[in-house]
């Protein structure tokens, strides 16, 4: 109701406040510019979120503030919902965000669904007369406190923009972080070992000083656009239909009561997301531009990893069913397996090996396993085999460049191949980017960073200058020998110490993401920790593995493609 009646309100006043907004600039909506610190001048930017919030006299100072005026200027939000703290984890934090997609139009820019998302967030509120918690907002205007993180996509540039609203202690201030454009320049260092004295993120040198990185945003958002981390189905711990989430003895907060009844499901919300990067990665000006960068900038993704992606089992580890089925690209490049997209183990097998490493996947927040509040005994997330896998955007940044010519298909997969059970983080392929030329592309780049393989001691220099010489290795050749390696992995998955050993390779993967370096950015990484709880602890091996970005050797174990066995690294 409270939302229904300031919804109303808002519509009473849009009018109004786009006549006093015209007629003294003053009274608009003031969104502080992140780099300057000053306001942002009337027409700064082409995006329908800049025009909303100009045309205003006041700007909305939370999150549920400004979903009402969305609303009120006839304009469309579809929520979608995820889990913080994982599946079966309502209780204690009450933690939930909430990510929505604006579509229609305003001030002449039609909105498809991809153009425009926000995200705001819940914590557990309680309520002392009835002794029950309430899903409440997360929308205290605390000093500092995150109220709500948008992008949107500016036509004019053709690029997102990215805003947020952060409390003041008095209220919410809006403030433009930066854009598309500004993450390229925030991420120039990674991987590429340029100057081994600056930080992997950063702003523009001051005095020849490293500063912070442009924005914040460029610690999730490296190649510019939306980001989901559970892209693919079945989107573990996000809500769909056919499985919602748990809220446990949660009240529902009246100001969530519409958002919940209209949440859409997270296959529908991931399709647009990938529109979204689909839109970036197609559009003039922003190719452009991203064309004009050094090559090791541009080819960064065929080496290297600039965002993360996590696969998982596709129904619930509780159900019925006799096997998981582990995502492929735990154990090599999904392009390199073809149509295989799982190994299958027999359940039994897989809870032994997690039961032999002591998992648990509990609220460490809350405290022990002992004390915290937990639904159910998990030793696991909601579906089996969560792993990190090669991203939808690095590997559509691929295809682009396949595309535009400045590589071919025979060249992503050369380089795919070396070390090819390692298809993230791999030292060996993702340090051979400092051997492509560091400069812009030219007419003869092939052949000087053939020259610089030729040069190099390195055995994988070696081994991709071989496969780029050799015409007979040819991308489906690369998939024949791939599915020589899937073969023996399946054929040991049969087994208990093979399987142990490849759950053992599975929290190296993932410990692996945490000390990588896409998250050094100093203000927030792509895992969130301490606000997102997505893997269960080994404890056997890795006491503090419930705080699994401060310890563990990722590269302990490997994959040895030459048995099909996890064994330790060489």
């Amino acid at each position: 109701m409270k939302l229904l009646i300031a919804t109303l309100a808002l519509a009473a006043l849009a009018g109004q406040a786009q006549a006093a907004a015209d007629k003294n600039p003053a009274e608009r909506c003031q969104i502080q510019n992140n780099t300057s610190g000053n306001v942002l001048p009337p027409d700064a930017h082409g995006d329908a979120l800049f025009k909303l919030l100009s045309a205003q006299p006041w700007c909305p100072g939370n999150a549920l503030e400004f979903r009402a005026l969305v609303l009120a200027n006839k304009m469309v939000s579809r929520p979608s919902m995820v889990a913080n703290r994982g599946f079966h984890n309502p209780l204690p934090q009450g933690s939930f965000s909430f990510f929505e997609s604006i579509d229609g139009s305003y001030a002449g820019q039609t909105l498809v669904p991809g153009d425009w998302f926000f995200g705001h967030f819940t914590a557990a509120s309680i309520d002392n007369t009835a002794l029950t918690s309430i899903l409440a907002p997360q929308q205290a205007a605390t000093p500092d406190n995150l109220l709500l993180e948008t992008l949107v996509w500016d036509p004019r540039k053709q690029a997102y923009n990215f805003y947020e609203i952060r409390g003041t202690g008095q209220g919410g201030q809006w403030f433009y972080r930066g854009d598309s454009y500004d993450i390229q320049a925030d991420i120039q260092n990674l991987w590429r070992a340029y100057d081994p004295s600056q930080p992997v993120f950063m702003g523009p040198p001051d005095a020849g000083k490293a500063t912070l990185p442009r924005l914040r945003c460029s610690g999730c958002h490296m190649n510019g656009g939306p980001i989901m981390k559970e892209l693919s189905f079945p989107h573990d711990s996000w809500w769909r239909p056919e499985r919602p989430l748990p809220l446990g003895a949660l009240r529902i907060a009246p100001e969530y009561k519409n958002i919940i009844d209209s949440l859409v499901s997270s296959e529908t919300f991931s399709g647009w997301i990938k529109a979204g990067n689909e839109k970036l990665a197609s559009a003039e000006a922003y190719m452009k531009k991203r064309a004009t960068l050094p090559l090791q900038e541009q080819l960064r993704p065929v080496f290297c990893e600039q965002e993360v992606n996590l696969d998982s089992d596709l129904l619930p580890l509780q159900g019925d069913a006799a096997q998981i089925k582990a995502p492929v690209g735990a154990f090599i490049d999904q392009r390199l397996a073809g149509d295989i997209q799982a190994i299958s183990i027999d359940k039994t097998l897989y809870v032994n090996a997690l039961n032999l490493f002591q998992a648990q996947f509990f609220d460490y927040q809350s405290g022990n396993f002992q004390n915290s509040v937990q639904p159910i005994n998990q030793i696991d997330a909601d579906h089996a085999f969560e792993t990190p896998v090669k991203s939808h955007t690095d590997m559509l940044l691929a295809q682009k460049m396949i595309k535009s010519g400045l590589i071919d298909e025979k060249f992503l997969y050369d380089v795919l191949s070396i070390d090819p059970t390692r298809p993230m983080f791999s030292a060996e392929r993702c340090g051979l980017l400092q051997l492509v030329p560091g400069s812009a592309p030219t007419p003869d780049w092939r052949k000087q960073f053939a020259q610089n393989l030729a040069n190099s001691p390195r055995p994988a220099a070696q081994q991709l200058l071989a496969n780029f010489n050799d015409a007979s290795r040819t991308p489906a050749w690369h998939r024949a020998q791939a599915k020589q390696i899937l073969t023996k992995v399946q054929t040991l998955a049969g087994q208990q110490l093979p399987v142990n050993g490849y759950v053992r390779l599975l929290a190296g993967r993932r410990i692996a993401v945490y000390q990588a370096q896409i998250s050094q950015h100093p203000q927030g990484q792509i895992f969130e920790p301490g606000f997102r709880l997505i893997f269960p602890t080994m404890q056997l091996f890795q006491k503090n593995q419930q705080q699994i970005a401060y310890g563990g050797v990722p590269e302990q174990y490997w994959l040895n493609p030459a048995t099909g066995a996890v064994e330790l690294a060489p």
